[in-house]
């Protein structure tokens, strides 16, 4: 993932709700203004209008709220709602970082990983990262992982980074659990445990990450790591991994039959 979402208050909003929001807002209140924006934005309790959000949230932003400034960049880096401007995305998000926050963060490391920002201090994105993972951020713990592990020059170097992978594997981050199942299975990182890989494998698939399906999938068709052959369960995982449009997944299925 590029970016990060921005950060929204997800509240079925009654009359009640928008007017006490209303008046709120009307009196310069910034989290009243940049939530009253997102209700636009989605129609909450108030007709849908996207100019009429960004008006509301670019108000909250000129008023330093955090918050505020991280949804206005990301917008801005995602043409969503305002013309894409990465200069803007990225002023907006660094004001938003310097205050502390933490998606915010993250949000520029990766615009900045990415190639789009050219103009960096030597190790400023993996600085914003490095802070956004402190702050307990999990998608930020796995980028930095990553981020550590792609760089990683000794065993101490892996399993630092196998130590902010597993910190968003157990903040619930599907995508680190499949990524923590890899590291146990193989031994990088960290002790070489293929029982817990599995085990981290199935709390991935319970959230409907297809890699970790399609890979749980051939250890039960196989009977592979200490996992009893299930060809039935396999085709079952294999389909629904199929199903999200994954090229292998395809494979595996036309071809599980064949080794029954």
């Amino acid at each position: 993932m590029l970016f990060g979402s921005e950060r929204i208050v997800f509240n079925v909003m009654t009359a009640q709700d928008i007017s006490e929001l209303l008046a709120k807002a009307d009196a310069g209140d910034p989290e009243a203004l940049l939530r009253l924006g997102q209700c636009h934005d989605r129609g909450d309790g108030v007709p849908q209008d996207a100019a009429v959000a960004v008006r509301l949230i670019v108000a909250a932003a000129q008023k330093g709220l955090p918050a505020a400034q991280g949804s206005l960049g990301v917008r801005y880096a995602k043409g969503r709602g305002v013309d894409r401007d990465i200069a803007e995305a990225a002023r907006w998000l660094r004001s938003a970082a310097g205050q502390g926050d933490a998606r915010a963060a993250y949000n520029l490391s990766r615009l900045q990983l990415s190639g789009a920002i050219t103009e960096l201090s030597p190790g400023e994105a993996v600085s914003w990262l490095q802070k956004a993972a402190a702050s307990g951020l999990p998608v930020a713990q796995l980028a930095y992982g990553i981020v550590l592990y792609a760089g990683a020059g000794s065993m101490d170097d892996k399993a630092s980074a196998a130590q902010w992978i597993f910190a968003a594997a157990k903040n619930g981050l599907a995508d680190a659990q499949y990524q923590l199942a890899l590291m146990l299975d193989i031994g990088e990182g960290v002790e070489r445990d293929p029982a817990l890989a599995v085990e981290w494998l199935e709390l991935a698939v319970a959230q409907g990450h297809t890699q970790a399906k399609l890979c749980l999938g051939r250890l039960l068709e196989m009977g592979a790591n200490g996992v009893a052959r299930n060809p039935a369960r396999a085709r079952l995982l294999f389909s629904e991994a199929a199903e999200s449009g994954q090229p292998e997944a395809l494979e595996a299925l036309a071809s599980c039959g064949d080794r029954d």
